[in-house]
């Protein structure tokens, strides 16, 4: 597994450091450390990134503390306490869950304006539509690839 340094991560997750020691207080995502006082170095994980820019895009529209809540939900069902591989819909509604894994496709509710229910199911049929999405536009089927090695070469120290 690769690991970077704080100092990498702060970049591949397009996040800052004050973000991250954030992210790390609150036990959303704890970083591995290595090494003896006082050269002690905060190592994160590929998979820890991707949560935080996951966090990260989520909180353009939710609050952390509504955030919380929805990783409580799924560590409480045995989901996980992750958000990077789940399918969250946002739109006027509040933030629905896209459960693929089942044998046919569930939306569940998790978030709504003036709702307190979580884990509500919805009892309708999926449609694009209905989801805020009319047609899937090429950036979202073509993702962005990071090259790792690349990325390796540019920052290291000189």
């Amino acid at each position: 597994m690769d690991w970077f340094p704080r100092r990498h991560a702060v970049v591949l997750a397009r996040s800052s450091p004050g973000r991250l020691a954030y992210l790390e207080k609150t036990g959303i995502i704890i970083p591995q450390r290595t090494g003896q006082s006082p050269r002690l170095e905060v190592l994160y994980s590929w998979e820890q990134i991707l949560e935080i820019r996951a966090i990260s895009r989520l909180r353009q529209h939710l609050s952390f503390q509504t955030i919380r809540k929805i990783l409580q939900y799924f560590d409480d069902h045995g989901l996980g306490r992750t958000l990077r591989d789940k399918h969250l819909v946002i739109n006027h509604q509040g933030v629905s869950w896209v459960r693929s894994d089942a044998a046919s496709p569930q939306v569940i509710h998790l978030v709504g304006h003036g709702c307190s229910f979580m884990g509500q199911y919805v009892l309708a049929p999926l449609d694009a539509s209905d989801l805020g999405c009319a047609e899937p536009s090429p950036a979202v089927t073509a993702p962005k690839v990071v090259d790792i090695e690349r990325f390796r070469q540019k920052v290291r120290p000189r």
